[in-house]
């Protein structure tokens, strides 16, 4: 009998341990002022560019990051689809400027003209409002 409740005793500790490590995992992040100050340093560097194409890949990069430094994990794509509420009515944009990178990335010679650049911009600068990064 007390081997029983020893082994009881085990699987009720581990049961804890992973219900803990779930509700561990889940919480979201806080990115601290330095990580703010960085994201926001490299958005300054990005609009700055020329390469309307090179522009979009590196802001969907960015957004990639502070995504992952809120806690979030996966390809942009599973943290956007994670982390959409955060987004408020701004995630069909998000989307959308993804989509562009997307076209950029695996097609080719791909053009961009200046009213798409402009949106997807607009886009990721929405989406750092919407996490309060700017």
């Amino acid at each position: 009998m007390k081997i029983f409740f020893l082994i009881l005793a085990v699987f009720v500790g581990v049961d804890i341990l992973m219900v803990g490590y779930v509700f561990f995992r889940r919480r979201k992040k806080k990115i601290s002022q330095a990580q703010v100050e960085e994201i926001k340093n490299t958005w300054r560097k990005i609009i700055r560019q020329t390469d309307m194409r090179h522009a979009i890949l590196d802001a969907d990069k960015l957004l990639d990051h502070a995504l992952f430094l809120k806690g979030y994990r996966g390809s942009l794509g599973n943290k956007l689809k994670k982390a959409a509420p955060l987004f408020k009515k701004n995630i069909n944009k998000v989307w959308a400027a993804h989509k562009v990178r997307n076209n950029i990335a695996h097609q080719i010679n791909y053009q961009i003209d200046e009213k798409t650049y402009k949106e997807a911009m607009t886009s990721f600068k929405q989406a750092f409002i919407d996490l309060k990064i700017f």
